[in-house]
Order: structure tokens, then sequence, then C-alpha cells
């Protein structure tokens, strides 16, 4: 059987944007995927009445430039749904407030005009964002609301990898998501709807184990499925199983891959009646010291019968402990349906740049292609990014 162009481990966003621009320029493409479903953090749960919410990534930007072209690309363009326009809101001892009845705003006033001096580069979001906002601000609101976005202590982040500046497309409406969830483009991409190529084969409950470079192929082996050959291998999986991975063949890569810390988000999504929940409609909830990071709210497309909520959890906390606190935030424990989903999400520090370019640098001139949500951010633009840039460079290298 010839091998083929180019052999994908991993079936996220970063994997199948880098499948989808392999195929699109006709290269023979198949993604392993350790799951039994495409999407990674693009994860929908979806209820037989058509009600759905998300348990991974929630919303898509109009700045999301190169994860649009890959939409109109998929012919998903038409169906892309405004979000409507709710707040995020606070919850401090039980009691759900707004942002602004939190934040000191003398503290706020004296703090500002540093915005205008301080640069991001080099500061941690603590340092960064309780500088420009106060202290007590920051432990209070800002630092609660930042980790609510990276689902996990957000203080020790690089401050420049969050909340990048990004051209708009002014047809596209600022926050939108998918008639079925974010994972309706995973779906697309991976069942081969992909007009522009020539389709991409996927295999799923493929456990990758290794990777071996034979001469002049590489060869994958799959715990239960055989191996895979191809030309070109792309890695697309968590820090650690890269690593894994690659020990065997790329030493230095798989060492270097290694020491980017990890951490696991515990998600719970339940649907509850609308009459059975009590708060007012909101985008999310931020928690002040609590068990979870943050509520996200299905509120924001409107529904007739039920309400859903998302919660992201600290790792360790037990089932029966995560749905009792949901059923306390909620105010009922009456649920139409629940579902489960685990993370794994990177945990960067400062000094990350230096990791990334040591990986760049051992790649450079290889015929592995690395992708994922551990480069220049975690937001779904930074991983189609970063696979349009590798991607790139396997064209580079094949011309």
């Amino acid at each position: 059987m010839k091998p083929y162009d180019i052999v994908i481990v991993g079936g996220g966003i970063s994997g199948l944007s880098l499948a989808h621009y392999a195929s699109k320029a006709g290269l023979k493409t198949l993604v392993l995927e350790k799951a039994g479903a495409t999407g990674g953090c693009l994860r929908t749960t979806r209820l037989h009445t058509g009600f759905w919410l998300e348990l991974g990534a929630h919303t898509c930007y109009n700045s999301y430039a190169n994860l649009i072209g890959i939409l109109e690309d998929c012919g998903l363009k038409a169906g892309l749904q405004d979000k409507r326009r709710l707040p995020f809101r606070m919850l401090v001892d039980g009691t759900v407030g707004s942002i602004p009845s939190l934040l000191n705003f003398f503290e706020l006033l004296c703090s500002v005009p540093r915005l205008f001096t301080l640069k991001k580069a080099g500061e941690t979001v603590q340092s960064y964002y309780s500088t420009i906002a106060g202290k007590k601000n920051f432990r209070r609101v800002i630092g609660p609301a930042l980790s609510a976005v990276v689902s996990q202590k957000a203080d020790g982040f690089p401050a420049e990898m969050l909340f990048k500046r990004r051209p708009r497309r002014k047809d596209i409406m600022k926050k939108f998501t998918l008639k079925r969830g974010l994972q309706t483009l995973a779906e697309a991409i991976g069942a081969g709807h992909d007009p522009a190529g020539k389709g991409i084969e996927v295999v799923l409950g493929a456990d990758a184990k290794n990777v071996k470079r034979e001469g002049s192929l590489f060869k994958v082996e799959v715990e239960g499925k055989g191996e895979f050959h191809a030309d070109n291998i792309g890695i697309a999986a968590p820090p650690p199983s890269a690593s894994a991975l690659l020990k065997e063949s790329f030493p230095l890569l798989s060492e270097k891959l290694s020491s980017i810390k990890t951490v696991p988000v515990e998600s719970i999504a339940v649907v509850v009646r609308k009459e059975a929940v009590g708060l007012p409609l909101f985008a999310g909830l931020i928690p002040v010291e609590d068990i979870f990071y943050s509520v996200v709210s299905r509120d924001i497309l409107e529904d007739r019968t039920y309400r859903g909520f998302s919660f992201h959890f600290r790792p360790g906390q037990g089932r029966e402990r995560k749905l009792k606190r949901i059923a306390e935030v909620l105010g009922t424990d009456k649920f139409e349906d629940i579902s489960e989903n685990t993370a794994v999400l990177p945990s960067p520090a400062l000094g990350h740049e230096k990791v990334v370019s040591d990986i760049d640098r051992l790649i450079e001139g290889e015929r592995v292609f690395v992708t994922g949500n551990y480069f220049a951010g975690l937001a779904i633009e930074d991983c189609v990014t970063r696979s349009l840039n590798e991607f790139k460079r396997l064209k580079g290298g094949m011309i």
C-alpha cells in the first residue's frame, strides 16, 4: 500500500486544521484520533430534542480569520449563529452579582494610568494585571475572571499569551457559534466534507504508541490497529503524549515537549428545564474561591424549554461533590441530562517562548510537523494559525 503523504496523530482542531490544509493541497492525509470522536476541545453534547451545549470551547470571534477560512472551505459559513449579548456575573459566597459591583474604583483609578507604560512582555498575568487594576481588584475580580478564561489558575501565565489583537472580518458577526455547536466543524473536516480537497481519512479509537523513522518513511504504531506509514508525520497531541510518541526517534524534541506543564480540566454540563432555575440570564458565572473555575451558560442562544450550564472544575473534586455544588449554584438537582469530559490543557509559565523556539529549532528541516494549543496561545485561532504555519513549512519542503 502506498504510504500516506502525511499521518497526523491527534484529531482536535489543531490536527484537523493541519489535515484540512494538507488535503486541500491534494496530499493523501490520515488522522489518527485516540477518542471515539474528533474535536478535542471542540466538544458538543446534544440531546435528542435538538438542544445542545458545549463541554469545551464555547465561542468564536470574527477576528479568527484562519478559522473562518476553514469554515468557508467546508461550506459552514451560512450556519454561523449569532450569540445574544448577555453579561458575565460574579459568584461570591453564594450570591450572584455584577463585575463592577466588586471592583474598587478608587484603586482602579490609581492604577489604570500604568496601562500606558507597562508592557506585557516579561510579565505574568498576575504581575501585569495587578499593576494596572490594583492588587485587591486582581485578587477579587480580575484574577478569578482570567482563571475562568483559561480554566485553570492563570496567575503565572505569560501575560502576552492572552487577549491578542487580530484584524476582524466585518462581514462576520462579532461572536458566533454553529447551528449544532462547534464540534460541527470537527465533524465536517473529519468526515471528509471538504469540497476543496480530496478528503481526509480518519481512524477513531487509534491509540498511537510510537513514531519511528525508517529510512525515508515514518511508521506510526497503533495499538490493536497495526502500523501506518507516511512520508511526513504531524503531531497534534498534548505535550505528554507527543513527548512519549517521539521519545525513540526524536529524543531531544521529546525531552523539550516533556518540559511543558499541563493540567486536567474536568467539565460537567447539565441541562435543566427553564422553570427550575431562578438565576437571571447570563453568559457566564465567575466564582471567587470555589471548586470550579467557571460556569458557561447556553443562555446566549434562546430555547423555549431548556437552559444548559457547563461547569469547568478544578481537578480531583469527585463526581458527587461536583454534582452537589452544581445543584447548590443552580438551586435544583432536577437535571434532564448530564455530560462529562476531561481535557488536558497546557499551563505555560514565563519563559515559554524559549521552549517554543527550541521546539521550532529542533524540527527545522525535519519532516515532523508539531502543532497544538501550547505554542502561541490556547485560543482556537492560535491552534489553527500554528497548523497553517506548519503546513506552509510542509509545503515548502515538498517544492
